[in-house]
């Protein structure tokens, strides 16, 4: 792991805790009622869940506001942090931007990736195995610039293979009624939870149906 992802991980770690403690019960479960809405329930015996659980926290600590303090908690920590690194990535955490990505090149160290939604191209340092990786998925992502760079956050949700031509489709006709970025994506995340839910329906279909089960097959 490089310095820097390690920094980062170790605000992110740091602020989990901080406001995954019980005094903040109350914001946690609200928190995690509103992502379910926009992106569908997970349940703990399912076989994703590591998955959502690891979307929802960073989610929570780096992009949503707090009901009562305003912004979110990694904005919020700048203001008490001294550490010039720290507050560097603190910064960063918060200004980081979830994509919708299609992987187009993979080398030694880079993954080549190009955002679904505003079209943009991002070579994005990766220095952990890329198994499981191959040019042309389609997954929702956590882009973060810091120290000079693009890295991934934790978040990493792949798209059924084959989905990708529904999905561009999709995101057109969304953007289309001027939807935002964070609704988009969080209405494909529910398409692809409903796709795991109901195994026996084509997940193109469900993605070009818009999740209409009664239309897909």
């Amino acid at each position: 792991m490089s310095e820097a992802v390690a920094v980062l991980a170790n605000m992110a770690d740091g602020l989990i805790k901080t406001y995954g403690d019980s005094s903040y019960q109350e914001e946690l479960t609200s928190a995690r009622d509103e992502y379910c809405e926009r992106r569908g329930r997970v349940f703990e015996d399912e076989e994703h869940w590591e998955v959502f659980t690891r979307g929802f926290l960073e989610w929570y600590v780096v992009e949503r506001p707090l009901t009562d303090a305003g912004p979110c908690p990694a904005l919020l920590a700048t203001e008490t942090e001294n550490d010039e690194v720290k507050l560097s990535a603190l910064r960063a955490l918060a200004s980081s931007q979830r994509s919708l990505v299609e992987i187009v090149g993979l080398g030694k160290g880079v993954v080549e990736v190009v955002d679904l939604i505003g079209g943009a191209r991002f070579s994005v340092a990766e220095g952990r195995s890329l198994l499981g990786m191959n040019r042309g998925d389609i997954a929702e992502v956590r882009l973060i610039g810091f120290q000079e760079q693009v890295w991934f956050g934790r978040l990493f949700l792949d798209h059924p293979p084959g989905t990708q031509a529904a999905i561009v489709d999709r995101v057109a006709r969304m953007r289309a009624k001027g939807m935002s970025r964070a609704e988009v994506i969080d209405h494909l995340a529910l398409l692809r939870s409903r796709s795991r839910n109901y195994k026996h329906v084509s997940a193109v279909r469900i993605y070009e149906n818009d999740g209409d089960l009664s239309g897909a097959s």
